[in-house]
């Protein structure tokens, strides 16, 4: 009698144990959009920048990328990125270098 019930003892706890869960998590904002320019540079020395995320009104919004002319010679544009954190998810914005 032990036996079996050991027996099912370990069958439960590796059914339990290996079971794999799905979490669907619905965003309330896009995570898409056009990292790399849609075309050529409108001037000479132009860099693409973005797209970017700003917290307005208690929410994040969507910046689309853009051309914009470098803040000085040689500069570089650091994109931004996602940050986790305890809180949740926190945007650090883009930079320059």
């Amino acid at each position: 009698m032990k036996p079996v019930i050991l027996a099912i003892g370990i069958l439960f706890f590796f059914s339990v144990v290996t079971t794999a869960q799905v979490v669907r998590v619905r965003l309330d904002f896009p995570v898409g959009g056009a990292v790399h320019p849609s075309g050529s540079a409108p001037f000479r020395g132009a860099i693409w920048v973005g797209p970017e995320w700003q917290w307005q009104r208690g929410q994040y919004v969507y910046v689309p990328g853009r051309w914009v002319k470098p803040i000085r010679r040689g500069a570089n544009w650091a994109p931004g990125r996602w940050k986790n954190t305890r809180g949740g998810f926190l945007w650090i914005p883009g930079r320059w270098r």
